[in-house]
């Protein structure tokens, strides 16, 4: 009798530290990296393909692309500093969310490789600024897909 009490005790405590595991905010780690780099290739790979994407590219100005990426971090800082769909722990950096950097960063890097991976930028017939604007479009969808799949665990 006296085994199986401490059974039960040592099951009870095992529950409570995974409990409390569980309450703990999530620090921004490897695996969280991992998360928003399958977040951002598999959101933008879709729009990667589209003809209307790339003919909005050519002929989207400067300052609309601008406004795109300003709205496009203003979403994705509302997303992880504001909402409370994740456990997250709040790390800055020079008063700038570390996740928003890093989901940014991964976001725009991946959608620049994945045009010129799969030759988008030639097929397309972009100029270096069409380029960009490419990335900037594409990137919008990446960082929603970084994002959701950072969060949402």
């Amino acid at each position: 009798m006296e085994r199986q009490l401490e059974e039960l005790y040592s099951s009870i405590e095992e529950l409570k530290r995974e409990n409390e595991m569980r309450k703990t905010p999530d620090k921004l780690g490897w695996d969280d990296i991992a998360q928003e780099i399958v977040g951002a290739v598999t959101f933008a790979l879709p729009f990667l393909f589209t003809a209307e994407l790339w003919e909005i590219a050519k002929d989207i100005s400067v300052e609309r692309s601008i406004a795109v990426l300003l709205m496009t971090l203003g979403v994705a800082y509302l997303f992880i500093a504001k909402s409370r769909i994740g456990n997250l722990k709040r790390e800055e950096l020079f008063h700038i969310p570390k996740r928003l950097l890093t989901v940014t960063g991964i976001a725009y890097l991946i959608s620049a490789v994945l045009i010129y991976v799969y030759g988008i930028n030639s097929l397309a017939d972009f100029t270096p600024g069409q380029y960009v604007n490419a990335t900037i479009l594409i990137s919008t969808f990446a960082v929603i897909g970084a994002i959701t799949v950072d969060m949402v665990k």
